[in-house]
Formats: structure tokens, C-alpha cells, sequence
């Protein structure tokens, strides 16, 4: 009898230090994920101009997704095209990432919802002289997926580009189109592609109410860029403002399509043509 009792608590024992194990593989650890950009992609974190490379900022945060993890966010040091971001998380078999860290992101099988395009992008930078980078820091949204601790991002977002030439005049404007160009969207990340679940059909670059908030074109003139869902537009506009509120529309074209990871350019335009005389 006694050796039997002996069994029954060895088994019980083992039973126990295999519940301990477990637990320590599901118990959340700080990881890093290095992550980059795909080659040949040409749009955000930043964008230099000139060259089209692409890189990530100090400070940048991005969302970490996985069957075992809800949205949980990991953040870099430095910056660079190649970046290590640092978080706390579960151990799992694969994991989703999305650029910038978006606060409601879930996760279905392959599909993100809730990643978010602004319909209002702006940059402080762009009313001034001094620390213009010609993005909205959180506008171009980017994606990754990985089983093992490398990230190669590739960008969900289509860019689209607007110059101003010097012209010493503030400036505004919207663009618009029958589709919804930004908003809500879920992301298939097997596929790339994003859905509105709440679009809307206009993104604006200033403040209607304040034109001063919105593009100075001091120094050497703006070139701005905006981020869009990919996708085919009809009834596609550009709605240009200079600081005395005088409008130029511009029909680019009545059905445009726009794909993930390239830029457009929309033109140059200068707002002091743009006076009522």
C-alpha cells in the first residue's frame, strides 16, 4: 500500500512541475524585434526626398499582435533603416506588426482591424522654417509579420505628393474622391489589402479654421506628402487654399488608382497665382 501511495504522489509531483513549466513559457518576457523596410519601398517612417530611402525615427513605437498577445507596444532608442524595437510579450509561433503603434488594434486569423489613415494629417513642421520633414508622423501605416524576431515592414499606404514653390504665402488644402481615401480600416495581411470598415472620402493637410496653422511656403517653398488606401478613385480632386481663402480645384482625373508603396506626384502649385485679382 505504501508503495502505491508513493506512486500516486510522485505522479502528482510531476504533474505539477509540468503545469510550472508551462507557465513559465506563457509568462510574458521583454523581446526584440529588429525590424526594416522591404527594399525598394519608398515611403515612411521618414522619407528623404531627394533619395526616396526610408528609415525609423528614435522614439518610434510600433504594435505587436499575436494569437497569445493583444496590442501591446514596443519602442526604439535609435533610429535608422534597420531598428531594434524593445517590449514585453508572450512567446508565440508568429507575430503581426504594425507601424506607427495604434492604440485597438485586434487580430482575426491574418487580419488586423482597426488601423487608422488621418483625415487630418499634418506635420508641426510645415508652418515653419525649421524641423520640416513633409510627413504626418503618424499617417503612412506599415506592416510585418514574422516567426522568428525579424520584421520586414512593407507599407499598406499609397503617398501622394503636393509642392508648393516659394511664394512667402500660407496654404491649405483637401483632397477628395467618391471612395474612402482614409479612416478606419482592416488590413489582410496575407494579402496587403485594406478595407474601410468607417471611410471617409476627404483627407485635409491645415486647419480650415486657422489658415496660419497650414502649409508656409517661406524659405524654399513645401513638398508635402499624404498618405492614402491603396484603391481605383473616381471623382478625384485636389482643393487648394492660399491665406486669403481664394480656392483652385483640380480634377486629376475621373477614375485614378493608387497602389501600396508608391509615390504620386500631384504637381506644383503655386498659391500666389491663386489670388482674386
Amino acid at each position: 500500500m505504501k508503495k502505491y501511495i508513493f506512486i500516486a504522489v510522485a505522479g502528482i509531483l510531476a504533474l505539477s512541475a509540468c503545469s510550472k513549466i508551462d507557465d513559465t513559457q506563457n509568462a510574458p518576457r521583454q523581446m526584440t524585434f529588429t525590424a526594416g523596410y522591404n527594399e525598394g519601398a519608398q515611403t515612411r517612417a521618414t522619407l528623404n526626398g531627394s533619395t526616396k530611402k526610408v528609415s525609423f525615427d528614435a522614439n518610434d513605437k510600433i504594435s505587436i499582435l499575436s494569437a497569445k498577445n493583444t496590442n501591446t507596444q514596443f519602442t526604439t532608442s535609435a533610429g535608422g533603416a534597420s531598428a531594434d524595437f524593445t517590449g514585453t510579450a508572450t512567446d508565440d509561433s508568429k507575430f503581426y506588426a504594425v507601424y506607427p503603434y495604434t492604440v485597438g488594434l485586434t487580430l482575426s486569423g491574418d487580419v488586423i482591424s482597426g488601423i487608422v489613415i488621418p483625415t487630418s494629417q499634418w506635420n508641426s513642421g510645415w508652418n515653419s522654417k525649421d524641423d520640416f520633414s513633409g510627413w504626418d508622423p503618424k499617417a503612412p501605416i506599415a506592416y510585418a509579420t514574422t516567426t522568428g524576431s525579424s520584421l520586414t515592414f512593407h507599407n499598406a499606404c499609397a503617398i501622394l505628393k503636393v509642392t508648393f514653390p516659394e511664394t512667402a504665402m500660407y496654404g491649405r488644402f483637401t483632397i477628395s474622391a467618391n471612395e474612402p481615401l482614409a479612416g478606419t480600416f482592416s488590413l489582410d495581411t496575407s494579402t496587403g489589402t485594406l478595407t474601410p470598415t468607417s471611410g471617409i472620402t476627404t483627407v485635409t493637410v491645415g486647419d480650415p479654421s486657422n489658415i496660419y496653422s497650414g502649409i508656409c511656403t517661406d524659405s524654399s517653398g513645401k513638398t508635402v506628402y499624404v498618405a492614402i488606401a491603396p484603391g481605383t478613385y473616381t471623382g478625384f480632386n485636389l482643393h487648394i487654399y492660399n491665406e486669403d481663402d481664394d480656392e483652385k480645384s483640380i480634377t486629376k482625373s475621373t477614375s485614378v488608382t493608387f497602389e501600396a508603396g508608391k509615390i504620386y506626384d500631384l504637381g506644383s502649385y503655386d498659391l500666389f497665382d491663386f489670388r482674386r485679382l
